[in-house]
């Protein structure tokens, strides 16, 4: 016996879907029918608006157009072979409830109205550009930071500011905290920096109209200026032979050679102790050693009589002694104060003041000449005529160097001219060569 075939169910099932599909589709043109007679029954006023404003946007007329094609399209309520295929198939699957219930939900979301959000020109700036704005509207916070200074009154060196909360933020990218090693050489630096004058003030001497008094003191000071200057260039010029050599250097010279026949004597004594027979030592007698064991140990009670009485004759010089230790402690004291005191004045000058005479004590070849005026300049020497003096460049390159900013001229070394040096070549019978 074969399969029982399907065919009367299926046969059913496709009946009742043709059924349901007439049925939807008489109730379609029923209800187009209706609003067709209400329309037709309704008056000419209610039906048509005269515009007397004008003032419709071109999104609402577009709407309007839209509704009004749409009516067009619902009056055309024909309906083609193919949706009438997937309508029954619908109803076969899911029943007439079910379709009804799916198109009610789809209805639904077409008439949910999408949101469009108008984007351009509505976003405004976190900023602004010109920085007009008050720096009270800024959100700020109340933070406690380190300052660096040196701290007074046993407080901390910290200090309660308000920052901006944009400076706070983790996701941006924020200036590197300082380490506390840094921030304490920097509080060390700034205690034991020396005071600084950055511009120097001119000289009372130096002005276009200066009393007699100051005006020779500051031709005195540039005097003595050039003066160092020839006395290095003088020295500089004369040769080492027209004066001889000095007595340091005849010193120097002597003892070299000195040393020199110190060492060939002592390498001569080194090759005759080597160049000797060493003799084997001889036994000696049970006597002998005993009596070698007796003034070995006579030496030693000699010697520790010797100790003994050094220090009784120190116990009864003590206070000789401590006299004298207080004296050397008292002595040391007095010139430990005299050096910090004047290293203390030392660093109370601050840098920067007496450039060009600090600068001729330690450099008189390369030092620039100070900026002065003659007497006879400012005889009869006024704003008009006053002649310009130095160079406000080379001012400040001394000034910076006085102030141990900037480094100046590196003194050039010459190259060290040394005698013949010996090689030794490599073989059997090695040689020395001198090269």
């Amino acid at each position: 016996m074969g399969k029982r075939g399907k065919q009367g169910g299926a046969l059913r099932a496709k009946k009742r879907a043709d059924a349901a599909a007439l049925q939807l589709v008489s109730q379609a043109a029923e209800d187009v029918d209706n609003q067709t007679a209400k329309l037709k029954n309704k008056a000419d006023d209610e039906l048509f608006v005269i515009d007397t404003v004008g003032n419709e946007s071109l999104s609402n007329k577009k709407n309007k157009r839209k509704s009004a094609d749409g009516n067009k399209k619902s009056k055309k309520h024909r309906i083609s072979e193919k949706d009438e295929r997937q309508i029954k198939k619908l109803i076969s699957s899911h029943g007439t409830e079910g379709v009804v219930e799916l198109n009610e939900q789809s209805q639904s979301r077409l008439n949910q109205k999408k949101k469009s959000k108008r984007l351009i020109g509505t976003a405004k700036a976190t900023f602004d550009l010109w920085d007009e704005e008050d720096d009270s509207n800024k959100t700020k916070k109340t933070v406690l930071q380190v300052t660096g200074a040196a701290s007074m009154g046993g407080l901390a060196p910290s200090v309660i500011t308000t920052v901006s909360k944009h400076s706070l933020r983790k996701d941006i990218q924020q200036p590197a905290n300082i380490s506390n090693k840094i921030m304490k050489s920097r509080r060390a630096a700034k205690m034991n920096a020396r005071p600084t004058v950055a511009v120097e003030i001119a000289q009372p001497g130096q002005s276009y109209c200066p009393d007699v008094e100051y005006h020779q003191d500051t031709i005195g000071e540039a005097l003595n200026i050039e003066i160092r200057r020839n006395e290095v260039l003088d020295y500089n010029k004369i040769p080492i032979a027209n004066n001889g050599l000095s007595e340091e250097t005849m010193k120097i010279m002597v003892s070299s050679s000195d040393d020199d026949s110190e060492d060939s004597e002592s390498d001569d004594d080194e090759m005759s102790v080597e160049g000797a027979v060493m003799k084997k030592k001889e036994k000696f007698t049970i006597a002998e050693r005993n009596k070698q064991k007796r003034v070995r140990e006579e030496q030693r009670q000699l010697t520790e009589r010797k100790r003994e009485k050094k220090f009784l004759s120190s116990l009864s010089e003590a206070r000789s002694l401590e006299k004298k230790l207080r004296k050397e402690q008292v002595a040391k004291q007095i010139r430990r104060d005299t050096i910090n005191a004047l290293k203390e004045e030392e660093r109370s000058k601050p840098l920067g003041i007496n450039v060009l005479s600090n600068r001729s004590n330690s450099d008189p070849l390369y030092v620039p000449a100070l900026p002065v005026a003659l007497s006879e300049e400012v005889k009869d020497a006024g704003l008009r005529t006053v002649k310009p003096k130095g160079s406000l460049l080379t001012d400040r390159v001394q000034s910076m160097m006085a102030r141990k900013m900037i480094y100046g001229q590196t003194k050039v070394k010459k190259a060290a001219i040394t005698g013949k040096k010996r090689k030794m070549r490599s073989g059997k019978h090695r040689e020395f060569l001198l090269t």
